[in-house]
């Protein structure tokens, strides 16, 4: 396939092949390639020094190596002999003040000042839209790569699918990338309009071509740089999966989940695939070295490496400290600590989405026509705790990094079981889609297992089979919940217009969505100063004094 968008670079040594469809080779042909290849990797040394998810954490922190380390940890390798490769598996352009403010580009000149020669695009690099995404690519001294991406009107790529890296001793390195189908519904749907995200059976087809495209051009080693993950509620599109329905691919480097991955996986052959992923907010930097023909995989953690390139540190610290001088400003306090960890606002009810749905809930009853009756926000939006203290505007801006408005839609009771069954599929595991809400309660049995209904479209989330089931809706406003019911409900644009697991929502959206042109940062900020004058009240302290979730 062709792609939207070309970036052939050549820099440091390595050349970056274009991409194409494989050709049939002859058996004879294949042999003698198979035969190239074993003897190109039998005198290569080399290393992978590889990133994931950093999100924007780009600076040595109290937790984080920075970018620094890994191009100092490519000199380390290269005074070894070893030649090197530096990759990025997604998420590089949102998640942190140092790359938003300014939607992401400052993300890819880091990558560039680094020295990286391909990074996989991740679901987060849709969050400003397909015209920044055109803006990455053109920066890029690198191809942003992801085979599984199509643009429906012309059936091409997106963005380039592989690249062929060449060694200097002429080995071929086959690097192609794969983002998580999951995009469709982890992204503001109006971003993605006009795309199609390969998945399932057509996923593992994709990689299967690109792994018979990249060993046709006499590739010695084949790398999927992949932005999957490996959540269970992603099943069939994770990363093993893709692995366990192909062959030719020698090794994965992931991301999306932010885990730590070192793990052989069965390929379609019976053979072993080497399946790595080095963490999140650079909190680790992974090293795939490549000797003999044998992968293994060393993980740099924080704390056990405290090596980084100077000039490098130096540069992003002068961008990030002028980012900060922007973002000091003191906009409120807490006297407690304010729970938007990632594994909490995606299980239970905290108090961080306690207050920011009650800022969404207020900022509606403001401005919308039809009063609300209450607010929902998916738990995947909240990015960030706030310790006790002062309450900066950068603060806000960590918690809430997205660029959502609020909005109403009008939905009935049956619609809204439906959203909240959906949201808490997962439940008591992890679900960006779980349900923080405001002026409303209702309960989730976890004993109950969770019933699949018919796939959502574009999405890989399924309607629930049985809405009610497992969850149990007691009170919406000031009325007991009744399932013919009409309720006006408060949310962002993303979650009302089916983002995450409320696509029955975007439904409802096509005739009832009211848009209210406030930020949902912008709403939290104004609610902490104007509603309470600048100080979190003490009834947010304790979540379960609220009493909005109980999961039994």
């Amino acid at each position: 396939m062709k792609s939207l968008f070309r970036n052939k670079i050549t820099r440091r040594g390595f050349v970056a092949g274009s991409t194409g469809m494989a050709i049939a080779a002859t058996a004879g042909c294949a042999q003698q390639q198979q035969q190239q290849q074993q003897a190109a990797s039998a005198g290569t040394k080399l290393a992978i020094v590889h990133t994931n998810d950093s999100h924007g954490h780009d600076v040595r922190d109290s937790e984080s190596l920075g970018l620094a380390a890994a191009v100092q940890l490519k000199a380390d390798y290269e005074a070894k002999g070893y030649e090197v490769l530096l990759l990025d598996a997604g998420d590089v352009v949102q998640g942190n003040n140092l790359v938003n403010h300014s939607r992401g580009d400052v993300g890819i000149d880091f990558l560039n000042e680094c020295g990286y020669m391909a990074m996989a695009l991740g679901n987060h690099e849709f969050d400003y839209g397909q015209d920044e995404i055109a803006k990455y690519v053109s920066a890029a001294n690198f191809p942003l790569l992801s085979a599984n991406v199509i643009v429906d009107a012309t059936g091409d790529t997106l963005v380039e699918p592989n690249t062929v890296l060449t060694l200097a001793n002429g080995t071929k390195i086959g690097v192609f990338g794969l983002t998580t189908p999951e995009t469709q519904t982890k992204t503001f749907p109006f971003l993605i309009n006009g795309l199609s995200f390969l998945a399932d059976e057509k996923l593992y087809a994709c990689a299967q071509e690109q792994a018979d495209t990249l060993r046709a051009k006499g590739c010695s080693l084949v790398v999927c740089l992949a932005h999957l993950g490996e959540f269970d509620d992603a099943a069939p599109n994770r990363a093993q999966d893709v692995v366990a329905n192909t062959h030719g691919i020698d090794l994965v480097i992931d991301g999306h989940d932010h885990k730590v991955e070192n793990q052989q996986v069965k390929n379609a052959k019976g053979e072993d695939v080497l399946v790595v992923e080095a963490d999140c907010y650079t909190h680790a930097v992974g090293v795939v070295t490549w000797e003999d023909g044998k992968l293994s995989e060393t993980l740099m953690e924080f704390g056990s490496y405290d090596g980084e390139d100077a000039k490098v540190a130096a540069g992003i610290q002068a961008v990030a400290d002028e980012v900060d001088s922007k973002l000091q400003e003191v906009v409120g306090s807490v006297s407690f600590d304010l729970d938007g960890e990632r594994s909490d606002v995606r299980t239970r009810e905290t108090n961080l989405g306690d207050f920011i749905c009650d800022a969404i809930l207020w900022e509606a009853q403001q401005m919308a026509d039809d009063m609300p009756d209450g607010a929902i926000l998916n738990g995947g939006g909240i990015r960030q705790s706030i310790k006790a203290g002062d309450i900066t505007e950068g603060d806000i801006l960590d918690v809430l990094p997205f660029i959502n408005h609020i909005c109403t839609v009008q939905v009935t009771g049956s619609q809204l079981l439906e959203a909240l069954e959906a949201g808490c599929s997962m439940a008591p595991d992890e679900l960006g889609g779980f349900p923080q809400v405001s002026n409303m309660s209702f309960s989730v049995d976890t004993s109950v297992a969770y019933e699949m209904g018919d796939q959502y479209p574009k999405s890989t989330y399924h309607a629930p089979a049985k809405p009610g089931s497992r969850v149990t809706i007691h009170k919406v406003g000031d009325r007991d919940f009744v399932a013919d019911d009409v309720y006006t409900v408060a949310s962002i644009d993303f979650v009302c217009a089916g983002g995450d697991t409320y696509y029955v929502f975007a439904e409802a959206a096509q005739k009832t969505m009211r848009s209210i042109n406030y930020l949902i940062s912008d709403t939290t900020k104004y609610y902490l100063q104007e509603a309470h004058g600048s100080v979190v009240p003490d009834e947010y302290a304790d979540p379960a004094g609220q009493g909005r979730i109980e999961i039994k």
